[in-house]
């Protein structure tokens, strides 16, 4: 969403735009979409929390247009960089072209029926995430302004995915933030989806994020392809998605740990549903690490929870990071491979690398990456919101 006007840049703009108007305390150049609540001038008029506006900056010059809640520290979360005369059309053929990007360019149907269809900031939707997962669509709304929005987007994706249920869900913590209604708790929906040959077991809104972490898609595959004859320690393994790749991957031996039993228990199902061998164990991922025979196992893989929700809990999830993944590094067979975690869109890239080289060295091992990656495709994110860059994976040899 570029917010950088030339010469005239009000040119485009139309007569019939009839939205409030904003008027920003800063002046703008191709910055960040989030604007707080300190930054924007009082309306002439009160508006509603979520409502759609004209924004300017602080020389008159057009930023575009956003959601306003003034009740939100983040009050402005901007959505197209020229004035939109007609909102819910506008989202309607920004719905339609994600689907497009998802279906013709990227053909992820080739592949699986669990993707993300919007991915909040990184398509132009603020506060929206929008999962299919076979034949559910589970949506997870964050912004009040979106929320608006979501009928006629719920109806279009019905006609387009034929005998599909939509599940909504509601951050809890966006939620107050942002002022909305609690929702009524959704009815889950059972439902398996494929993905690379595997299937998996979903109910979809119910567990971890919408019910399935689509995300890790293209790194369950690489793994796979790492995995033949190594003896495999899966740590905080979900539904068995890193375990059941390397078992197809030809690995010699497979554990799969989680500390959330129901987790374990899917781990098991789905592993008898695709008739593939592996121990699935229930534990904590530093227990286990402290616990493991040194040189034991030459491919772990380290994928927790998200563990820095805020930016003020960066300096302590951190730590965390960097506890598990020396102990990673210890304990990893010499020429191993570790493949390690962050879901924390607040840690960069740049500071999880950071944190590894100083588990490294504090590991006393001589550790090489192979490979920095992130979320699939169809997570694309937005270059003036690198939030939406939130998933870093990190492949590494450790001798």
């Amino acid at each position: 969403m570029s917010r950088r006007h030339g010469p005239g840049g009000d040119a485009a703009e139309s007569p019939k735009a009839k939205l409030p108007e904003l008027r920003l305390k800063i002046r703008v150049n191709g910055r960040h979409p989030w604007f707080y609540r300190k930054m924007i001038g009082k309306p002439e008029t009160p508006l509603p929390a979520g409502t759609p506006a004209k924004v300017r900056d602080r020389d008159g010059r057009l930023v575009g247009t956003g959601f306003y809640n003034p009740r939100a520290e983040l009050a402005l979360r901007m959505f197209c960089d020229r004035p939109v005369d007609d909102v819910r059309q506008h989202f309607q053929q920004a719905l339609q072209q994600a689907i497009q990007l998802r279906e013709q360019v990227l053909r992820l149907a080739d592949v699986t029926d669990a993707w993300r269809l919007i991915h909040a900031e990184g398509d132009g939707f603020p506060g929206l995430v929008l999962d299919r997962l076979g034949n559910a669509i589970v949506a997870q709304v964050a912004s009040l302004g979106m929320k608006e929005q979501l009928e006629p987007l719920g109806e279009w994706l019905l006609r387009h995915y034929q005998n599909s249920r939509l599940v909504l869900l509601q951050d809890k913590d966006w939620a107050e933030r942002e002022g909305m209604d609690k929702l009524p708790r959704p009815a889950v929906v059972t439902t398996t989806v494929r993905e690379h040959g595997l299937s998996y077991a979903v109910e979809a809104g119910t567990g971890h994020k919408t019910g399935f972490f689509a995300d890790q898609r293209d790194n369950r595959l690489l793994l796979r392809q790492f995995a033949k004859g190594r003896a495999v320690l899966d740590l905080c393994c979900n539904s068995g998605g890193f375990a059941m790749n390397a078992v197809a991957g030809g690995a010699k031996s497979v554990i799969a740990a989680d500390l959330d039993e129901a987790m374990v228990d899917a781990t098991i199902d789905n592993a008898k549903a695709n008739k593939v061998r592996l121990d699935a164990v229930h534990g904590d991922a530093f227990d286990m690490l402290r616990d493991a025979e040194p040189g034991r196992h030459d491919l772990i893989v380290l994928d927790p929870p998200k563990w820095v929700a805020h930016k003020d809990e960066i300096d302590q999830g951190l730590q965390r990071y960097f506890d598990l993944n020396r102990l990673g590094l210890e304990k990893v067979a010499r020429a191993g491979l570790v493949v390690t975690c962050s879901c924390s869109g607040s840690v960069s890239e740049e500071r999880f690398v950071r944190m590894l080289r100083d588990a490294g060295a504090a590991a006393r091992r001589d550790v090489r990456v192979l490979a920095l990656r992130s979320a699939g495709s169809d997570h694309p994110f937005a270059l003036e919101c690198p939030e939406t860059r939130y998933l870093k994976v990190a492949v590494l040899q450790v001798r």
